[in-house]
């Protein structure tokens, strides 16, 4: 083969990886990834601050379906890692979402210290000895063709203690912030 015919051959392979690429993109699922309060339907956008009982919502917005879909919630406190939980679901049709409440409950088994028990009559609330700032980062992945694909956002959970909040009944009060960098991040729906 001459000089020609190889500069004709990388041409041709390289216009072929771009079609490649704009056609696969077509094709490609997106996934969003929001954290809302109980009160709020999977469609609704959520706010910069969300306060309340607090779940996760995986949405799939595009027209096509994503698979072997891989959730992990990361939440540390002061650098520190508290707690890794992982999930996965077999698929997501277009326009469907889960909706999960997040597992507080594992820190409060994981970390016995950070907590008390406390009693109004005959209700028990476990809540924070003092208030604690955690940071959620919570990570999405699926497969397409062969390439891995990644969302990600992060959250601070602000969740009171009895002497932020006296208030017995408005326990668990849990406050999320979506931050990233210290920024404040705003979603359009």
């Amino acid at each position: 083969m001459n000089w020609a015919e190889w500069i004709i051959v990388i041409i041709n392979l390289v216009l072929i990886t771009f079609i490649f690429l704009q056609v696969r993109h077509i094709y490609r699922p997106t996934l969003s990834i929001k954290i809302m309060s109980r009160e709020k339907g999977v469609k609704e956008g959520p706010e910069v601050l969300e306060v309340g009982e607090l779940y996760s919502v995986i949405s799939n917005i595009s027209t096509n379906p994503a698979s072997s879909i891989k959730i992990r919630y990361e939440f540390s406190r002061t650098g520190k890692r508290l707690l890794q939980i992982r999930k996965s679901l077999n698929y997501l049709n277009p326009n469907e979402a889960t909706r999960e409440p997040l597992d507080i409950g594992k820190i409060i088994k994981t970390y016995p210290e950070l907590f008390q028990e406390h009693n109004k009559g005959k209700e028990y609330k476990i809540i924070p000895k003092e208030t604690l700032n955690i940071e959620l980062k919570l990570h999405v992945s699926f497969r397409f063709a062969i390439l891995p694909y990644r969302v990600r956002d992060s959250y601070k959970i602000e969740w009171g203690s009895l002497a932020s909040y006296p208030t017995f009944e408005d326990h668990p009060m849990l406050s999320c912030w979506n931050m990233r960098d210290g920024q404040y991040i705003y979603k359009f729906t």
